[in-house]
């Protein structure tokens, strides 16, 4: 219900219309609330010693856990348990794993909450760079290091020294001429200019 009014708070005209979740979310109510909502559940219940009774319960609760086991089971039901473990707890172990937001020596459920807030937007920052940039991470720049040195140093010399041939014997002002070359430009300049005078 949270993740539809987040969707109604984004002005979104998406609906929910399936709902995939672990083990741990599978309760007869949640599951006929769910139903109620027009949900189609697939959540796979959990090992239990002893068989469910539904003499004490609501039909509709009996109704509620028999169709979304039969949903579970289906082909449809496996390949979206698949998607939800590929793009959820992926996302889980990259950000409490790999981030180290496991555990915390912050203190107060509200300081917490910030830490981790602020944990999973640079993970989802990360994942829109890796999709504009093809660069998400702060190590997949370490191999790209090299290659930019390895192209300015390829591009500055010569570049350098056309500009010191090229543009030096040419009538230019002080400022445009300080911004266009570095001290290189100017000592050759200097060079080109005394013998241009023949002082």
């Amino acid at each position: 219900m949270q993740a539809q009014l987040n969707v109604k708070a984004a002005r979104s005209k998406a609906k929910i219309r399936e709902v995939i979740a672990d083990k741990g979310y599978h309760s007869a109510a949640t599951l006929e609330l769910m139903q109620a909502f027009g949900w189609r559940t697939y959540i796979p219940e959990p090992k239990r010693k002893h068989r469910s009774r539904w003499t004490d319960k609501p039909a509709a609760y009996r109704a509620a856990v028999y169709a979304n086991r039969r949903r579970v089971c289906g082909q449809r039901g496996r390949r979206l348990q698949r998607l939800r473990s590929e793009m959820t707890e992926r996302s889980f172990a990259h950000v409490c794993e790999t981030g180290g937001s496991r555990r915390t020596w912050l203190r107060g459920l509200e300081t917490v909450s910030k830490r981790y807030v602020i944990q999973a937007a640079a993970r989802n920052l990360g994942l829109l760079l890796r999709r504009l940039f093809g660069i998400g991470t702060p190590r997949s720049l370490q191999g790209l290091a090299g290659l930019f040195w390895l192209l300015y140093f390829a591009i500055h010399k010569p570049w350098g020294r056309w500009t010191a041939h090229g543009i030096a014997g040419t009538k230019i002002r002080p400022h445009l001429r300080d911004r266009l070359a570095g001290a290189e430009f100017r000592q050759a300049a200097a060079r080109m200019a005394t013998k241009s005078t023949g002082c």
